[in-house]
């Protein structure tokens, strides 16, 4: 049967209409693009708070002082394992300091980072520093450093910001081989004598790491593998970290020993390299730098950098 085409048209027409009025107006944008655009700019705003607040929560700053950084190139020291240990950790301790615009030193460098694997910590600290009483930087006294000998932390280390001799290494192996023995008995401190304060009366503008002491606990480290224990010592090794504030929810190595870590870091994260890269890539004299250090973060983690 023929279908008259006064019907055809009818029914084109009709779906016109259908089509046309079920269409959002021309110019206007679907209601889904502002709520992602706003949700977009939500979450960025979290992601600068977030990065704001482990910035300064895990940076170590007084009021007077500079973030403390290395200026001179990082010579890593390691003893208390065997040959093919010490050169795995050697190397990726080598590697994290050149990723991160660290300095590092050459082959034959006098060593300065020291990392020492002792299974008597404090009292290889102890005969440690009865053999080189100016080996820890006192400008704060000498209650700093009982608290680091004694606070048994995993892993712990100590900043020294004024060049201090430990004699290209020889001081440290001794120690840990005589800090190894059984029957010492109990090791006390030596006696402290005060330095004259004519030499440290003037403020320094900027203060560098000299020297870092790491001492690793092996007893301590029960469940964890060789790299997370490496990516641990080279980021507090390579900045002044705080090691007693709260990085709350922050994705980082330090959370390594928290027991509310559900499943701690397998390696430095994103978030821990960022913030050793915005360190040694700002001024460090700039009283802006913790800004200047966060904007670079923001950058990396949002994976935005263009270097």
């Amino acid at each position: 049967m023929d279908v008259p085409l006064s019907v055809f048209g009818a029914v084109l027409i009709s779906a016109f209409i259908v089509l046309f009025s079920s269409a959002p107006a021309s110019g206007q944008m679907p209601d889904s693009v502002p709520g992602i655009t706003v949700e977009a700019q939500r979450e960025r705003e979290k992601l600068r708070h977030d990065v704001d607040a482990f910035a300064a929560s895990a940076m170590t700053k007084s009021y007077e002082d500079s973030f403390m950084r290395w200026d001179h190139p990082v010579c890593p020291l390691v003893a208390g394992l065997n040959r093919q240990e010490g050169e795995f950790v050697l190397h990726r301790l080598s590697n994290i300091a050149r990723s991160v615009h660290a300095p590092l030193g050459k082959e034959n460098c006098k060593p300065n980072f020291f990392v020492m694997i002792a299974r008597n910590p404090s009292t290889f600290l102890k005969i440690l520093w009865r053999r080189r009483p100016g080996l820890f930087d006192t400008r704060h006294g000498i209650a700093p450093v009982k608290r680091f000998i004694e606070y048994p932390r995993p892993i712990r280390v100590w900043y020294n910001a004024a060049d201090i001799d430990a004699d290209e290494g020889v001081a440290f192996t001794g120690a840990l081989a005589e800090s190894a023995g059984i029957g010492m008995g109990t090791v006390d401190y030596p006696i402290h004598v005060s330095p004259s304060f004519g030499s440290r009366i003037t403020t320094p503008v900027v203060r560098n790491i000299e020297s870092a002491i790491i001492i690793v606990d092996p007893e301590k480290l029960q469940g964890l593998n060789f790299g997370q224990m490496v990516d641990y010592v080279a980021f507090v090794g390579l900045a002044q970290i705080n090691l007693d504030k709260d990085i709350r929810q922050a994705p980082s190595i330090l959370k390594l020993f928290s027991a509310s870590a559900v499943s701690p870091p397998l390696e430095m994260t994103a978030w821990d390299k960022a913030l050793l890269l915005s360190l040694y890539t700002t001024e460090q004299k700039n009283r802006m730098q913790l800004s200047q250090m966060e904007t670079v973060m923001l950058k990396e983690i949002s994976g935005q950098a263009t270097h």
